[in-house]
């Protein structure tokens, strides 16, 4: 092969390699939370988690890839007693972290679909969840929300009053990308 075409070729990788390559941003903590409503039939609670991790790959100014980390003690509802029984309850010494990693997004919009593996108390389940995004050049902001079945993780529901909590876990998201 002559020297021109070595050019050629090299040069057509390049451009293939820059068109193809993906960016990872990273999750803002500042600016994103998960946060959880439970309700036993006597009183219903709210918990919140800013220490929320995660990142996400982006190709032609489009995610494809997210992965989200955080850990069940960052959850807080304003009640240290309702927070350490909820540690005691989900086994937070033995199953601390909640993750989830995406499987498939599609992308419409103003709306996007993330189907992934939820890892929750030790037990992985396959997850679609429907949410809205605000694409901009260099911020990418999800905000969605989702329920849980705790029983479906292998969690004890906890009792008051001899009546256990209600088995429904309603999420509500925002999740933050930077470049």
């Amino acid at each position: 092969m002559t020297s021109k075409k070595h050019l050629s070729l090299f040069f057509l990788l390049m451009v293939n390699l820059c068109i193809a390559q993906k960016e990872t941003w990273t999750l803002n903590a500042e600016n994103s939370f998960i946060s959880y409503d439970a309700k036993h039939i006597l009183h219903s609670w709210k918990g919140m988690n800013t220490n929320v991790k995660g990142i996400a790959k982006v190709e032609a100014n489009k995610i494809n890839q997210i992965a989200i980390l955080t850990l069940v003690k960052d959850f807080d509802s304003n009640n240290s007693g309702r927070d350490a029984h909820a540690l005691e309850v989900l086994e937070s010494l033995s199953y601390p972290e909640v993750r989830f990693y995406s499987d498939s997004i599609t992308v419409a919009q103003d709306s996007i679909k993330i189907t992934g593996l939820f890892n929750f108390h030790g037990v992985n389940q396959s997850r679609s969840i429907a949410a809205l995004i605000e694409n901009e050049k260099n911020k990418k902001i999800i905000r969605g929300s989702f329920k849980l079945t705790p029983s479906d993780f292998d969690i004890k529901l906890p009792s008051l009053m001899m009546v256990k909590m209600e088995n429904l876990l309603l999420f509500d998201f925002k999740l933050e990308f930077i470049k």
